[in-house]
């Protein structure tokens, strides 16, 4: 597959760099987490070789279709779904649930950056890559297949960042059962990049706004929070489609 391959490419200096410079833009977070924008170019690249400036130009407004969004009421409170997961899994440990995280304004800065890096992915993941895998296999196989490429392209970073094994597992399943609510949020909501990429923003601000800038994190309990929203989204479309 000609766009992973050139991502895997794209990718590599940046896990060369975090090896090199051990900074942490975030506890947790090294430098090679600005590989996030790397599926956005190299989406660019393969739409500009295809369809030459008409077509990228066309393929860089879906960072901001959010015409294209149906059903506000419906799927807008999925955007809370890992903020509320991690408050939870933060209560469940015996913490008080109103034990201060990140500052207000340091919360509403990393939903801006997030939401820039939630772009730079989601242009790849959903405006480019999703669309043609599910004609092929359907929504859900192509929602797995994209999750499991989308799981081990963060390994090496969560690698660099130290973390424990069981944690990477954990948190590798609850990214595809992600995945999977991503893509049925992109065609519920009128398969608009926008709003995949504002879901990707709030969930990494849900990570990173605990307590400890994240280290308060349960990667276990989120995990099954996720894979039993997942499963519920995709039972509620099987049962709908036989009817329509």
């Amino acid at each position: 597959m000609r766009f992973v391959l050139l991502l895997l490419v794209m990718t590599l200096p940046f896990w060369a760099l975090a090896e090199l410079v051990q900074v942490e833009p975030l506890p947790g977070l090294p430098l090679s987490g600005l590989m996030a924008f790397m599926p956005a170019v190299a989406a660019a690249i393969l739409a500009a070789r295809a369809q030459g400036r008409a077509g990228l130009r066309a393929f860089l407004a879906r960072a901001f279709d959010w015409g294209r969004m149906r059903g506000h009421a419906l799927w807008t409170p999925l955007l809370l779904l890992i903020p509320a997961a991690a408050a939870a899994s933060w209560a469940i440990q015996g913490h008080d649930p109103a034990s201060p995280g990140a500052a207000p304004w340091i919360l509403a800065v990393m939903l801006l950056a997030f939401f820039a890096a939630g772009v730079g992915e989601e242009l790849g993941w959903c405006g480019y890559l999703l669309e043609p895998l599910a004609r092929r296999w359907g929504e859900l196989a192509a929602a797995l297949v994209i999750g499991v490429v989308w799981a081990m392209w963060h390994l090496v970073p969560f690698l660099q960042a130290g973390r424990a094994a069981d944690w990477i597992a954990w948190h590798m399943a609850m990214t595809i059962a992600l995945r999977v609510v991503t893509v049925r949020l992109y065609f519920g909501a009128g398969r608009s990049v926008f709003v995949t990429a504002l879901f990707h923003a709030f969930c990494n601000v849900g990570f990173f706004g605990l307590p400890m800038y994240g280290g308060t994190y349960d990667s276990r309990f989120t995990a099954v929070a996720i894979i039993v929203v997942a499963v519920a989204l995709w039972l509620a479309v099987a049962v709908r489609r036989p009817a329509s």
